[in-house]
Order: C-alpha cells, then structure tokens, then sequence
C-alpha cells in the first residue's frame, strides 16, 4: 500500500470516528461523561488507599526506627560500663595477684 493510500485510509478512519463522536446523543454523552467520571474517582480512591497505607507503613518504620535507636544507644551505654567494670576487675586482679606473690615470697623466704 502507498503512503497516500494509507494516509487516506487513516483519514477515512478519523473522519468515521469523529462522525460516530459526534452523532452521539446527549444522553449519550452524559452516560460517557458519567463513567469517565466514575473511573477518574475510582483512581483517586485507590490513590487514597495506597497514600493512607504508605503513610501508615512509614509511621510503623520510624517508629521502629526509633526503638532500634534507642536499643542501640542503651547497648553502647551497657559496653562502655561493662568495659570499666572489666578494667576496674583487671586493676583488682593484678593487686591481688602482687599481694599473693609478695605473700608466697615472704614465706619462701622464710619470713
């Protein structure tokens, strides 16, 4: 088929659609004007729906977000005091252990 032919064609088509469009009646429009309407709310409820659940989902994740924190915080506070508390035992130890070999010296020594 040749490019006028074709364009012809697609023409003939326009022309048969625009006829149809506009040999619609009134109702008939308002009926097409009503479930384009119909369909264009649909959408914007189902926006909605999934707006208020990414919401709701991102809420859940800061909180969670927070706690997590917040267990990460209390975490690091308990290991730096796990930390001195290891180090003040390791100072006790090592005096002990002094103690105990100055012990065992005095009595090897006879004293």
């Amino acid at each position: 088929m040749s490019g006028v032919a074709t364009r012809a064609g697609l023409a003939l088509l326009a022309g048969l659609w625009l006829g149809g469009a506009l040999a619609q009646t009134a109702d008939e429009q308002l009926l097409s004007a009503q479930m384009a309407f119909q369909d264009a709310s649909s959408r914007v409820n189902g926006a909605k729906m999934k707006l208020k659940s990414a919401e709701d989902a991102k809420k859940l994740a800061d909180g969670r977000l927070a706690d997590a924190q917040a267990a990460a915080q209390k975490a690091a506070a308990d290991l730096a005091d796990a930390q001195s508390a290891k180090s003040a035992a390791d100072s006790v130890e090592r005096q002990a252990t002094q103690a105990l070999n100055a012990a065992w010296q005095r009595k090897e020594s006879g004293g």
